[in-house]
């Protein structure tokens, strides 16, 4: 702390000590500082009800408590300074207040800005890509010098479909937060669907259904992609096949496929699998699916 500020501080505290070693001073102030607080109460229950009789709004009518409860409380908190403290000391705690709160604002300001320039230059990510940050997904629609804007994908639904939510990010959130980022340099991502089956089911002839479905769709969509992305590499063309496995639990044989899929196109690929292979499986006699049961407990 600079020696003018330490000075300043300490003659602040000297002059309050003085004024509680004054029994007089000190308890004019004290009924002072009472009486401004009651004023200050008053005042902000008139208004209170000035507010509540005039606007209907529920919304707005809350919003105009809350401020008028800050102004109140802020004008009591300057009386009361201004009842214990000289008047420029009074002013110069204020300066000190209002600087150390726009140095914060500025500094938050700074942080956006270099935010913006490593997204931008270094291509971060960009409009179109899709992000998940702290359990938000969504797909950047802009990019501006303070914020990222974001359409809000799933949230909370069972699909990828867009909510219709846009919610706003401060660039500076890329220093503080670990990022996921999709699309950059690959737009595919691994998707599952999975079937749980009864034991006694043919589960061979429904992995042989599911794995057919999901080789096709590789052979028909994927690969005709990648073909077209130079970005990726062909010669890997059996690491990015469907992959199906099998597995079990108390209610019965767990075949899951999992394939590749562009993440902008994730349940509309899903639906058109699902609407190849329940059919099959369906029409399919000795292939049932497990049933599971639940159990309701009366009380």
């Amino acid at each position: 702390m600079p020696d003018f500020l330490k000075e300043y501080f300490l003659g602040l505290a000297d002059g309050l000590q003085s004024t509680l070693k004054t029994p007089d001073a000190y308890l004019n102030k004290v009924a002072l500082t009472a009486v401004i607080l009651l004023l200050g109460i008053l005042l902000y229950v008139l208004l209170k009800k000035m507010i509540s009789g005039s606007v209907k709004d529920y919304k707005k009518r809350l919003q105009l408590h809350s401020r008028t409860k800050q102004v109140v409380a802020t004008l009591a908190t300057i009386a009361v300074l201004f009842i214990w403290v000289q008047a420029i000391n009074v002013l110069i705690l204020l300066a000190l207040l209002f600087g150390v709160i726009a140095i914060f604002m500025v500094r938050g300001l700074t942080n956006n800005i270099i935010g913006y320039f490593v997204i931008k230059y270094r291509k971060y990510f960009e409009i179109g890509h899709r992000i998940e940050i702290n359990g938000i997904i969504g797909d950047v629609i802009d990019i501006s010098s303070t914020n990222v804007k974001l359409l809000e994908v799933r949230g909370g639904l069972s699909s990828d479909a867009n909510t219709g939510r846009i919610i706003k990010l401060p660039n500076s959130i890329i220093f503080d937060e670990s990022i996921k980022i999709i699309g950059v340099a690959n737009s595919f991502v691994w998707h599952e669907l999975k079937y749980v089956l009864s034991f006694d089911s043919d589960w061979q002839t429904a992995e042989k259904i599911m794995t057919e479905a999901g080789d096709t769709y590789f052979e028909e969509t994927v690969l005709q992609e990648l073909k077209e992305n130079k970005g990726h590499e062909l010669s890997e063309q059996a690491a990015l096949r469907p992959v199906s496995s099998i597995d079990t639990n108390d209610a019965g044989v767990v075949l899951t496929l999992r394939y590749l899929v562009d993440y902008q196109h994730g349940t509309s690929v899903k639906t058109g699998l699902q609407r190849k292979i329940l059919p099959q499986l369906n029409a399919h006699p000795n292939i049932e699916f497990a049933i599971v049961e639940v159990k309701v407990f009366q009380g």
